[in-house]
């Protein structure tokens, strides 16, 4: 078996045309390259270049070597980038943070998924219901249900629409009437998210298509969306929720939908991270696979009444 390396010098001086620029291209003394290439002739047993004092010429049989050394060569270079590819494959850790019920209810199911595909990833999860900030809390990526995210020192990737309704119990609506216009949403106490700004308003989109802002004071301001439903369903007050949330209690007329003419913008699910640069391939095969399975699970999500996981699970696992 001849040595890679002196195929290699051969090839350069066949290409580069002299021993002298060979050595000068390669960095290497021009004796030790023409030692090189006599060690392969002995080695072979045949001229491959032959030599004079004023210049080098390459022996018919040498320029048919030369041919197979470039097979050889190329053979050799993929044989490293199958390494390299291998030694690239997603692995080690990575943090993610997300709310409390999107992680139960979209993330779980394609996360098992994920895990299944790359082996040596690790993931922690981070469920929290409030928008940690994710350069300080040290998250390779974060999701967020909003919608939209305004922090500009973010990379935001869109996942898919979370539409969203207005609801009330049936015991409030018979005690304080049902609304019939946005202005009669004021004699309704209400529960909502936590606000930056300190005050809160309800959007609400018009058959002609006109926006109208409602502000409310909600008796409970909270980020939990599961805390949100129970006071809602437990009467306490009215509620904007994401409709797949909505649709079993409304069956089970636990739940009564307001102003049916009425839209809510909804919210959309955003994947946010620091940089679009420099991830490691475990952080970017999290990201496409979330990306390709996330849009899936939530439209799955929103056919499903409250509490059928299952049919979740399987759909996302059959995408896998």
């Amino acid at each position: 078996m001849q040595d890679l390396n002196d195929i290699y010098y051969f090839v350069q001086v066949v290409e580069l045309g002299t021993f002298t620029a060979a050595s000068k291209a390669l960095g290497v003394a021009k004796s030790q390259l023409s030692f090189r290439i006599a060690r392969l002739e002995e080695n072979l047993g045949v001229r491959l270049i032959q030599r004079t004092t004023r210049r080098s010429h390459v022996t018919d049989i040498g320029q048919l070597y030369y041919q197979q050394c470039l097979q050889i060569l190329a053979a050799a270079q993929q044989a490293q980038n199958v390494i390299e590819e291998a030694q690239a494959a997603p692995r080690g850790r990575i943090r993610v943070g997300c709310p409390v019920l999107f992680g139960q209810l979209l993330l779980a199911p394609a996360l098992v998924q994920y895990l299944r595909r790359y082996p040596d990833v690790h993931v922690d999860v981070d469920t929290c219901d409030h928008d940690a900030d994710v350069v300080a809390s040290g998250f390779d990526i974060a999701f967020r249900v909003r919608q939209s995210v305004k922090d500009s020192s973010l990379v935001v990737r869109s996942f898919g629409m979370d539409p969203q309704m207005l609801v009330a119990s049936p015991a409030l609506l018979k005690q304080l009437g049902r609304p019939q216009r946005p202005k009669d949403l004021k004699r309704l106490p209400s529960v909502g998210a936590v606000s930056t700004e300190g005050r809160h308003f309800w959007t609400l989109i018009g058959p002609d298509g006109r926006s109208i802002q409602v502000e409310h004071h909600p008796r409970l301001a909270t980020d939990d969306l599961h805390l949100l439903f129970q006071a809602v369903t437990g009467g306490i007050a009215m509620a904007q929720l994401p409709a797949w949330l909505c649709h079993d209690a409304i069956g089970r007329g636990r739940l009564v939908p307001l102003l049916g003419a009425y839209t809510l913008p909804p919210g959309n699910v955003h994947a946010v991270y620091p940089s679009r640069h420099g991830h490691t391939p475990a952080v970017r095969s999290f990201i496409e696979f979330m990306a390709a399975e996330l849009p899936r699970a939530l439209q799955v999500l929103q056919r499903a009444p409250e509490g059928r996981y299952e049919e979740l699970e399987a759909a996302v696992a059959g995408c896998a």
